[in-house]
């Protein structure tokens, strides 16, 4: 019998190391009742300081703006905050940290409020990588394959036209603004400039995903009896009987709130070629506890 230990911190397994069942996370779902990014942003200004508004709202506009202002509360993933990060350039200036906190502020917020289930805020930092580090990990992402559902794939096909239907729009924002007065002074045409080049971060995010993935062929997944990238797993802990349907999933298509769970998460690595039967053990700072994969489906 196969044993897995894995370290993980409390922040960032919150979901897998509970094993909350799925009737908790639909009572989240309705406690945001549908809230949109824009909508929160707003309830959260009001309750911060006066003082604060004015450097805070503007960057939480900024957010909502690349999230997409329509898009739920309980539609948001981590792979969809991280992105953000990019935004702020290779700077740990204290304007990127200032950014940062903002927008960290307002997702432990709305995590309080209980509108979302897993915690976001962990996902969002700003990264200062090393020249090396930096070419390395391009030329790791330039060769490297990635794994991914076809439900994955055709959800990351859609977003990416949506995102160049709203390149198109911005275009036309941004001819608008320029047209409309000094552009030296001129915040909308500033505002749009801003948008379109998160946008286009976005885009070149997917493509470069979809470049290099490699869709699962469902029929062999099935057919295997060990744990690998799209297979679902059913796990149940140590003397309860407290079980959670899991799929391993590549991280960019990784969404605790669907059960997806990334492949590199202390979970999913853990499990990844087991078998129905193994044991997975888990050390978290409450103490080991005891998990055992009953199914692969």
């Amino acid at each position: 019998m196969r044993t897995a230990v894995v370290y993980f911190s409390l922040v960032a397994s919150i979901k897998e190391s509970n094993l909350v069942s799925q009737t908790e996370y639909s009572a989240a779902a309705s406690t945001s009742n549908g809230l949109t990014v824009q909508d929160a942003v707003t309830e959260y200004v009001i309750t911060i300081p006066d003082s604060k508004k004015r450097s805070v709202h503007p960057e939480l506009t900024k957010f909502a703006r690349w999230i997409g202002p329509n898009n739920t509360l309980e539609s948001l993933r981590p792979s969809d905050i991280s992105p953000y990060s990019e935004t702020f350039g290779a700077s740990a200036s204290d304007t990127n940290k200032q950014r940062v906190a903002a927008v960290k502020d307002f997702l432990n917020y709305v995590k309080k409020k209980g509108y979302i289930e897993v915690s976001l805020a962990p996902h969002i930092r700003v990264r200062k990588p090393t020249m090396n580090a930096a070419r390395g990990g391009a030329m790791r992402r330039r060769d490297t394959e990635v794994q991914i559902t076809q439900q994955g794939y055709d959800e990351m096909v859609n977003r990416l036209e949506e995102l160049r239907v709203e390149t198109v729009r911005l275009a036309g924002e941004i001819e608008r603004a320029a047209a409309s007065g000094d552009v030296r002074e001129n915040s909308p045409l500033e505002a749009a400039r801003e948008n379109q080049g998160m946008v286009q971060a976005q885009i070149n995010r997917l493509e470069s995903t979809l470049k290099v993935a490699t869709i699962i062929d469902e029929s062999e997944r099935r057919a295997s009896d060990h744990v690998q990238i799209g297979s679902w797993v059913r796990l149940t802990k140590d003397g309860t009987d407290m079980t959670v349907d899991y799929q391993i999933v590549a991280a960019n298509e990784a969404n605790p709130l669907r059960n997806k769970i990334s492949d590199i998460s202390p979970v999913g690595s853990a499990i990844l070629g087991s078998k129905p039967g193994d044991e997975v053990i888990v050390k978290a700072p409450a103490g080991e506890q005891k998990f055992t994969i009953n199914s692969i489906f």
